[in-house]
């Protein structure tokens, strides 16, 4: 089994989130990168340099297709994309699920993520290694909860 890393979750959640937006219509680069900001209310704004990898794997896997149109790439998603939509949209609803504390959970640390971003440049040495200690702290904290 891979390792899960930070790295590999973005990469997952943007995957996800390029395909979310092709699920509304074709679209230029510059309109699923403005789908996705709109989608995180502005806090995530992907660059071009993260949007085209992205779309090249999507490629090679028929997710997605792309069609010239007016000198301009538009990315078309496939069936098979929509179905591959549908089974991460189902995965992610199941990691979820009803319960709303569960899911005040997953926001909470969703939430932690996106503050850390938008804060990202005032990030000094100090910062870094408070927010470390709180993050521990908090980590210890929480599997302390599991432990009989």
């Amino acid at each position: 089994m891979k390792r899960v890393t930070i790295e590999r979750m973005k990469r997952g959640a943007l995957r996800f989130m390029v395909l979310s937006s092709l699920t509304e219509k074709p679209m230029y680069v510059y309109e699923i990168i403005k789908s996705i900001e709109g989608k995180t209310n502005g806090i995530y704004k992907p660059s071009p340099g993260s949007i085209y990898p992205v779309l090249r794997t999507l490629i090679k896997q028929n997710l997605v297709k792309v069609e010239e149109r007016e000198e301009k790439k538009i990315y078309i998603l496939t069936e098979e994309g929509r179905k591959k939509f549908e089974e991460m949209k189902a995965e992610k609803e199941l990691l979820v699920d009803d319960n709303p504390l569960k899911r005040k959970i997953l926001d909470s640390l969703f939430e932690i993520g996106f503050i850390l971003y938008k804060h990202r440049k005032k990030l000094d040495e100090r910062k870094m290694q408070q927010v470390i200690e709180i993050l521990e702290k908090c980590k210890q904290n929480v599997d302390d909860l599991f432990k009989d």
